[in-house]
């Protein structure tokens, strides 16, 4: 029997309003390191973990981890006003391994304008289900980018990262926070919200003042507060591939995929 509530999928939730401030988005830039497109994740970040609590009992919530973020952009957030969010539980999806949950997100502005969609999956480790119900997340590149990169960069994580972050996005999952939360999920210590790390990302992937359609990519392995996140970046079909390695070499964000 399935540990998860399957009635929930494809249930939207209702409408939550959240002011997008001046001083909300300079907050989020001063975390990263810039202004990022990712800020749009901030309105629905309470209504997201609400909607995924939903389908899963508190004991697995311990078991998760981000596992691919989508997001579509049709419009900028109106600064200085409030806009409309909902969600829901968009799919159940099991493997060997685990199971993904794929939380869908639209952002409206007061008169009802789509802004933006964000797909949101979440993978349970160790939660092995033969489930397929609902939508998957959007399909991501499968082979990795050809060629050598157009451009690359490295930023160091300052060691308070994850805590500047989880003020500024409004995150505070304790396994970005807590040494031993993280350790009783099965990690090696805190890690960076996978947010952050292609928020960071974005810096280098975006020229400054381009446009953006899509942001997408695959969080692959975790990265911790004081390691380096080296990107690098690859022209594509008019848009850009990109990943992200730490210090090691190791994959942090993998089939990253900018549509401009």
């Amino acid at each position: 029997m399935s540990p998860f509530d399957e009635s929930v999928v494809g249930r939207w939730s209702g409408e939550r309003w959240f002011d997008v401030t001046a001083e909300g988005v300079a907050a989020y830039a001063e975390a990263v390191g810039g202004p990022s497109p990712v800020y749009a994740v901030v309105p629905a970040m309470d209504l997201v973990f609400a909607v995924a609590e939903t389908a899963a009992p508190a004991e697995l919530r311990t078991r998760v981890v981000h596992g691919q973020q989508d997001l579509f952009f049709h419009r900028p957030l109106p600064v200085g006003d409030k806009v409309a969010v909902r969600a829901a539980l968009a799919g159940l999806h099991g493997k060997r391994s685990g199971t993904a949950a794929t939380i869908r997100v639209q952002t409206r502005d007061a008169d009802g304008e789509l802004l933006n969609e964000q797909y949101v999956t979440e993978f349970y480790r160790g939660v092995p289900t033969d489930l397929d119900l609902g939508t998957p997340a959007p399909t991501l590149p499968a082979d990795p980018p050809a060629g050598e990169p157009a451009r690359t960069a490295a930023h160091p994580l300052p060691a308070d990262l994850a805590r500047r972050y989880a003020d500024a996005s409004g995150d505070h999952n304790p396994i970005h926070l807590d040494e031993g939360a993280a350790r009783a999920a099965g990690l090696p210590g805190v890690i960076v919200h996978g947010l952050a790390s292609l928020a960071i990302a974005s810096l280098t992937v975006l020229p400054a003042g381009s446009g953006v359609s899509r942001l997408s990519c695959r969080f692959t392995r975790p990265i911790a507060p004081g390691d380096m996140l080296r990107t690098r970046v690859w022209t594509h079909e008019g848009g850009y591939r990109f990943e992200c390695l730490d210090r090691a070499g190791a994959t942090v964000l993998g089939a990253g995929l900018v549509e401009v």
